[in-house]
């Protein structure tokens, strides 16, 4: 099982890829699902869910946090289709992130939980390395296009 971790102040965000949710399935659209768990956990807060992700939106969201850590300004962005997550992060000139959190479970229909943290931009090569490790058990397959 592969991980992803944000860290922040009194903040703990675990990602843990399980599968890919359609193992017979090696198009686009259906082969890049992947069963994960999120695990929560903030002042007040300990929340634990599965959520189908997808590889590509994690890609996307390696190569923004990539740029934003090289230029040190910007912003990176995951954002799950099925809405179950949303993180956006932000940093400033100082190199400080911040970063603005939304789960919804049952995805669309469920309960929201909206928190903000921050964290250092120390920590943005190892979600990268940990982004690129989940990404090289379970590949982006095929392409949008075809």
């Amino acid at each position: 099982m592969v991980k992803l971790h944000l860290i922040g102040m009194d903040t703990r965000i675990e990602i843990e890829v399980i599968c890919r949710s359609h193992p017979d399935y090696t198009d686009y659209w259906d082969g890049n699902w992947i069963t994960s768990k999120i695990n929560i956990d903030i002042p007040g807060y300990k929340a634990q869910f599965n959520a189908d992700l997808r590889t590509d939106e994690l890609s996307d969201f390696a190569n923004e946090l990539t740029l934003m850590d090289k230029k040190l300004k910007g912003k990176a962005i995951l954002f799950n289709l099925d809405g179950y997550l949303e993180l956006e992060c932000k940093i400033n000139k100082q190199g400080v992130i911040f970063w603005t959190v939304e789960t919804c479970y049952p995805a669309g229909i469920g309960a929201v939980l909206k928190f903000d943290f921050c964290s250092d931009q120390s920590y943005l090569k190892g979600i990268v390395r940990e982004i690129e490790t989940i990404l090289s058990v379970f590949p982006v397959l095929g392409n949008p296009n075809s």
